[in-house]
């Protein structure tokens, strides 16, 4: 067992409310890996003997620092010798499992097969349990509240269908995990179309949403020329702690577009009841026999219910680097940090919701990691020198400070207030809520406004839509898109009529159907 010696936390003069504490580890020749910025403020801190003999490697041992907000150190010492391919080439990284577990995720050889398996410990250095996880190249993450413990998500087939599986937190008394449902994320079944790539992110109230890409199939000359074809789409799916079942895919984009690639950079919610993904877009630019490749990055807005809201442009200052990460900070407002080739220096700003610049910063190439503690709203960095270890903290501004006294900007006021001394007789407490999108009530009748004119629309259905209309009950199908349309307009049901009548079109060879709609009147 061996020690940190502390230094006390000091004021830079640079800028006063930047802090900086220095720690100093007595034993030389560790190396950090990584560090861990858990919600409530705690570091956890990955160090580990290097070899020598190839820098790509470390000795097999384990060694983590846990580090409060109070000043407080746990150190965990792990009696345990992991195997060789796990430390060389390095395939070892970890995560919380709720207070006092944390599970260390590696690569080990059983009878001749490699897999992943994760040994879970407490913040004693003991040795819980040992699990078997799955295949090497299955993805481990928490399930984004890291209390409701984890979920595994193997790599996806050709089809396109990638199993699950939610496994527990280990129990306090036994230290055993538990699957607690087990399912699938597959893709929509659309002829001509190939799953390409996926990605997955954590959901804000646990569990993982998991977005599908799909390319279109070319089938020869006449599809190419084909105005009509969605050569790229996304579904989403989201899988959630209350049900344990992926909800359908919903689309979310398709374009015309015949682009080289789409990619998902990150998702992060954005405090309105959905989120927002980054999403890069590789396309061709052919002008007067010259050709050129351009990356453009997007947002791509979406509620929790998987409805699409929009697709913007990331604008060029931001994303002209090509390395840059785009965050939504719970007090209003998005955090950019860029990086830049062949150095680790990184600056960073603050923009208000509509991308206007607000404050911003830097972090010089001393500092070898940086993480964001987002329920705060504070950056860190990390610095090495030697044997010592300097984090600097950085508080970003806070566009809205309500909450801020409760760490939580939804909550407006509570009865009674933070600090207040109170009887223990108290028969209730009050929390007021400052949450958008809220619902009104009103007992006096509303005034009665102007209508708007009537409408002929016509629907065209893509190829999708007109194979399930063709095959499945076409009243029934008239029915549900005039209770989408009152929904989404939004316009009383009663008001949007069709006498059901619809057509091929002929403008391509496979043809889609058209359908007939009309606010306040029949169609004709």
């Amino acid at each position: 067992m061996y020690y940190f010696k502390i230094y006390q936390p000091k004021i830079l003069t640079t800028l006063p409310q930047d802090i900086s504490y220095i720690y100093e580890e007595p034993i030389e020749g560790l190396k950090r890996y990584s560090t861990y910025a858990l919600s409530e403020g705690t570091l956890m801190i990955w160090i580990a003997f290097e070899n020598e003999e190839d820098p790509s490697c470390m000795l097999p041992y384990f060694y983590l620092q846990l580090i409060e907000r109070t000043g407080r150190i746990t150190y965990i010492d792990l009696n345990y010798t992991f195997p060789p391919e796990a430390v060389c080439p390095i395939n070892i990284t970890y995560i919380p499992l709720g207070y006092n577990y944390i599970m260390i995720i590696y690569v080990k050889t059983n009878n001749g097969v490699k897999g992943k398996y994760g040994l879970i410990i407490n913040y004693n250095s003991e040795i819980i349990n040992e699990i078997y996880l799955g295949n090497v190249n299955d993805y481990i993450k928490d399930s984004g509240t890291s209390e409701k413990g984890f979920i595994c998500i193997e790599e996806h087939d050709k089809r396109g269908i990638a199993a699950w599986h939610w496994l527990s937190t280990p129990d306090i008394t036994t230290g055993k995990v538990v699957e607690l449902g087990s399912g699938e994320f597959s893709v929509p079944n659309l002829l001509s179309y190939t799953s390409v790539n996926s990605f997955n992110f954590s959901l804000v109230d646990g569990g993982i949403g998991y977005a599908y890409i799909l390319r279109y199939d070319e089938m020869g000359s006449s599809a190419t020329n084909d105005p009509n074809i969605q050569y790229w789409k996304i579904y989403v799916s989201f899988l959630r702690e209350e049900t344990y079942s992926s909800t359908t895919p919903s689309l979310i984009y398709q374009t015309t577009t015949k682009l080289n690639s789409i990619a998902f950079k990150s998702c992060f919610y954005n405090n309105n009841a959905g989120y927002i993904c980054i999403v890069s877009l590789n396309n061709t630019i052919t002008n007067k026999n010259q050709s050129r490749t351009e990356v453009n990055y997007y947002q791509l807005e979406l509620l929790t219910t998987g409805s699409f809201v929009q697709f913007g442009m990331v604008p060029k200052e931001i994303s002209n680097t090509g390395n840059f990460d785009l965050y939504s900070l719970i007090y209003g407002g998005f955090l950019v940090r860029k990086y830049y080739t062949n150095t680790m220096a990184m600056n960073f700003y603050i923009l208000d919701n509509n991308g206007n610049y607000k404050s911003g910063g830097s972090f010089g190439p001393e500092f070898v990691n940086i993480n964001l503690f987002r329920k705060n709203s504070t950056l860190l960095g990390v610095k090495e020198t030697g044997n010592k270890l300097e984090f600097l903290l950085k508080p970003l501004l806070r566009l809205n400070n309500q909450g801020a006294e409760y760490d939580n900007p939804v909550i407006e006021s509570t009865k009674p207030v933070v600090n207040e001394v109170i009887d223990s007789s108290i028969n209730f407490i009050t929390i007021k809520y400052a949450i958008q999108k809220t619902w009104m009530f009103s007992t006096k009748p509303f005034k009665s406004g102007k209508h708007s004119e009537s409408i002929t629309g016509l629907l065209q259905l893509n190829e999708e839509g007109s194979s399930k209309f063709l095959q499945t009950n076409q009243s029934k199908f008239f029915n549900n898109i005039i209770q989408a349309f009152s929904k989404i307009i939004p316009v009383d049901k009663q008001g949007i009529t069709t006498n059901s009548k619809w057509q091929m079109t002929l403008l391509s060879p496979k043809s889609v159907v058209i359908l007939c709609y009309k606010l306040s009147q029949k169609c004709y």
